[in-house]
């Protein structure tokens, strides 16, 4: 990579977390994701029997806790963001204004 162009990468970075990362609307907006994906985790982790069988046995941990947490972590990770905003609502109860924004339900 020539030095201008590195020059150019390293200015677009800056402007991308100065303007678009960290600014304090994607902080709440990550944060609120962050906090909706515990809660589905921790929800499907204590009701292993909403999970589809075929993610629990794709588990290979050592205990019951790990797996229903790993079952769990897989459940929730291959969902799609409304899907798994529906699921905060029907499942956990939540409001639409505890939900990251942007996303409808």
């Amino acid at each position: 990579m020539t030095n201008d162009i590195a020059e150019a990468l390293a200015a677009f970075r800056k402007f991308n977390y100065e303007n678009i990362y960290l600014r304090p609307t994607s902080q709440h907006q990550a944060r609120s994701v962050i906090t909706m994906l515990q809660a589905l985790v921790e929800h499907f982790a204590a009701n292993t029997h909403l999970i589809p069988v075929e993610e629990l046995l794709n588990s290979e941990t050592k205990n019951d806790n790990d797996e229903a947490v790993f079952a769990a972590v897989s459940w929730v990770s291959g969902m799609t963001d409304r899907y798994a905003c529906r699921q905060a609502v029907d499942l956990l109860g939540w409001r639409t204004e505890q939900l990251p924004v942007g996303i409808g339900v």
